[in-house]
């Protein structure tokens, strides 16, 4: 008879510095996992389930990707229906597709939606690799934070759609983590269709790869997991030297690696300040 384990941890490369560990809970015998199902979940269910989903690609996306500038986009009343954010994914999809022939530039892009409180869209994101030459500095009567911050603005962008700016990113880390609290359950409970407009990008993008299974209980990587769920525990991990998941052998390996002096947990909540749209934003009258 042929034995069969599921390990206990899972370790999943995002970065050479940075590693996602999750620990699973209960028994990993799969013989006797009880799978419940899928038809009877209830509608909140699905909405969690498709939230946990969605930031998790996200956060993939935003760390495993280079990324240029944190880009928020605005959607002008006399040019779009603000609130139709079905529509606007597909013109904005397809106006990224145009451009990239147009620049010839196989530029990319992360977005995430965000309500006004009016039920109104606008879009944050990431962008890599845009051309230098359609992006232009802001000059009076833009903010003055956008001048002084040394903010880009996209011309096509605000000619097509609404004002834009661009931020250069100096912390991709941060970045990644801030872009990702966009996703949230309201956004989730909004959207309809069980929160198929949560994020869209451009392809292809890169993913976290899965970099070693653990069978053995490790004090330290458990450590580590300090995000709690039903079923498992998670925890991200930075490190520029991490060698851990590629030489583990054993239970003992700690005594060889020390975990404590080698890692660290990752710390998400590092500060970032992008130009925040406010609640009542109102589009800005620049030259185009």
């Amino acid at each position: 008879m042929a034995f069969s384990a599921s390990p206990v941890f899972v370790i999943h490369r995002y970065r050479d510095d940075i590693y996602k560990v999750v620990e699973f809970k209960g028994d990993r015998d799969p013989d006797r996992v009880f799978l419940r199902d899928k038809d009877v979940q209830h509608h909140d269910v699905k909405l969690d389930c498709n939230f946990s989903r969605a930031r998790s690609m996200v956060l993939q996306y935003a760390l495993c990707n280079p990324w240029e500038y944190f880009f928020t986009g605005t959607l002008d009343p006399e040019k779009f229906n603000r609130f139709d954010l079905g529509s606007f994914q597909d013109k904005l999809m397809q106006f990224i597709r145009d451009k990239r022939k147009k620049y010839h530039s196989k530029f990319q892009v992360l977005l995430v939606p965000e309500h006004h409180k009016d039920g109104a869209w606008h879009i944050h994101g990431l962008v890599h690799d845009l051309p230098l030459d359609v992006l232009s500095p802001f000059v009076s009567p833009a903010p003055r934070k956008l001048i002084d911050g040394g903010f880009l603005n996209w011309r096509d962008y605000q000619e097509k759609f609404g004002f834009c700016s661009m931020a250069r990113i100096k912390d991709p880390t941060a970045t990644a983590f801030y872009i990702t609290k966009y996703v949230d359950k309201d956004l989730s409970s909004r959207s309809g269709d069980l929160g198929k407009h949560l994020y869209f990008h451009s392809r292809p993008l890169k993913k976290a790869e899965r970099a070693s299974e653990v069978y053995l209980f490790n004090k330290q990587l458990d450590g580590f997991c300090e995000q709690e769920y039903d079923f498992c525990k998670v925890g991200m991990v930075e490190d520029k030297t991490w060698s851990f998941p590629y030489v583990w052998d054993g239970a003992d390996c700690v005594d060889v690696i020390p975990l404590e002096k080698r890692f660290a947990p990752l710390q998400p909540e590092a500060a970032f300040n992008p130009f925040e749209i406010d609640s009542d934003y109102e589009q800005l009258s620049l030259p185009v």
